[in-house]
């Protein structure tokens, strides 16, 4: 199961990386048509199009190396170990149970793997940074007073 959703938090950053890289293109070429055509000296239009241009390829740069780090870990079984990156908990916050892979980038991205939902989670996230170095049933708060347990790690 953990490689199942490792492959799909990897083909969930490859599609966010295709979409960016098409607007990435389409900034590009907004640039150079408002540039070309400036009508007014006061006109920004192409250096706002090519200053998102920019933004749109940094982003694409960092998603390809969070793509190659992911592809690059191997899968651990962490069951009777401390949480740390590749590991998967079950949480019952409050009543409510849910899954989270710990790593170091793609936070926030939900997958759905066998019926489960499982949201991944970093580090230097509220939750990451309560969950790294805990156990299976062991207890955690967060700043916001949220209390939960661990119900299972693997």
């Amino acid at each position: 199961m953990k490689q199942a959703i490792l492959n799909a938090v990897i083909q969930s950053l490859e599609k966010e990386l295709e979409r960016q890289a098409r607007a990435n293109v389409q900034s590009n070429a907004g640039a150079a048509f408002s540039a070309a055509g400036a009508e007014k000296q006061r006109d920004t239009t192409g250096f706002e199009s090519a200053f998102l241009a920019k933004g749109y390829a940094n982003h694409v740069q960092e998603l390809q190396r969070q793509i190659a780090e992911l592809k690059a870990i191997e899968v651990e079984d962490f069951t009777g170990q401390e949480i740390d990156l590749g590991a998967i908990a079950e949480v019952d916050m409050e009543g409510e149970v849910d899954l989270y892979m710990l790593l170091n980038c793609g936070g926030g991205t939900e997958v759905a793997v066998e019926g489960r939902t499982v949201t991944v989670i970093t580090p230097e996230s509220p939750l990451g940074s309560k969950l790294m170095g805990n156990i299976e049933a062991g207890f955690i708060e967060l700043p916001s007073g949220l209390e939960g347990i661990i119900l299972q790690v693997f």
